[in-house]
């Protein structure tokens, strides 16, 4: 079927009614626009497990901070659709903001403290606009699974765990962080970058491949690697640390001595742009 390009909630969940009555199996995978590889990995990975892939494209306001980029981040909403409808994707929802948030809307998902640290801790309330807006897009599409990217992995923690408490009928499935040739992991901030800037971005990932490199000759304090990756990482110039951390995976309590699934995290700022990755490793 060519590319179905959907505005209305109703008629999402209408046309979703329809396709279940059918027994296609609806998957889907939300974005904010401005597509990259990494997205349309997502949308293939989907494309695998389901007879209907929806890829819904919404700048999200509640996600955003007073002092964030909002207005400044990309929209390009016919390039993303050419793009979806070359690799096969079968429906675009891109509702209004006022069809998402009509007038008097006050209703919020408090994740709790699984998104109140690290991203959390530096953007107030960011993960309070992450769950409402996946919860609503839950009810809209009615997916049978939607499919996240573990780059932004505290965001794919909090989506499991609103998904697990509040008995959405639904899987979510965790898709590898897609990567540039240097190893940056993929994300629409890369518009804000020179090319000298990504190649300074190669470090990030060089230092989780240290801290694993480590770890499996046998490290297991936290601030010992952690020292390590950043040595690493300030040996390049013009790149700041925002933070490094280690986690449990995925409850996200924070880990001092390391055994269990670790999430390790890396959060850089270069030319003004954060930058985000991080290693999930078994010990």
């Amino acid at each position: 079927m060519p590319l179905l390009i959907v505005k209305s909630p109703r008629k999402m969940q209408t046309l979703s009614d329809s396709l279940r009555s059918d027994g296609k199996i609806i998957g889907l995978v939300p974005t904010m626009g401005s597509l990259h590889g990494g997205h349309l990995k997502l949308v293939e990975i989907a494309l695998r497990k389901a007879d209907i892939v929806v890829v819904s494209i919404f700048v999200n306001p509640a996600q955003f901070g007073p002092n964030e980029d909002f207005r400044k981040y990309p929209r390009s909403l016919k390039k993303d659709c050419l793009k979806l409808g070359a690799v096969g994707a079968n429906v675009v929802f891109n509702p209004s903001m006022s069809a998402i948030y009509p007038e008097g809307f006050d209703t919020y998902i408090d994740p709790g403290r699984t998104g109140e640290i690290l991203e959390g801790a530096r953007r107030p309330g960011h993960f309070r606009g992450v769950a409402t807006i996946c919860a609503k897009l839950f009810n809209i599409v009615k997916p049978h699974f939607a499919v996240f990217g573990q780059k932004d992995g505290q965001q794919l923690a909090v989506i499991r765990k609103i998904a697990r408490e509040l008995d959405f009928d639904l899987e979510i499935v965790k898709a590898p962080i897609v990567r540039t040739e240097g190893g940056v992991a993929m994300s629409s901030r890369h518009a804000y970058l020179s090319a000298s800037d990504l190649k300074k971005a190669e470090v990030i990932k060089q230092s989780l491949d240290l801290a694993a490199s480590l770890i499996k000759k046998g490290a297991r304090n936290a601030g010992a690697i952690e020292k390590q990756m950043r040595s690493l990482i300030l040996s390049v110039p013009d790149v700041k640390i925002d933070y490094i951390s280690f986690n449990r995976w995925d409850d996200l309590k924070e880990l001092i001595r390391l055994s269990g699934e670790v999430m390790i995290s890396v959060v850089v700022v270069i030319a003004g742009v954060r930058l985000l990755d991080n290693k999930i490793i078994k010990i």
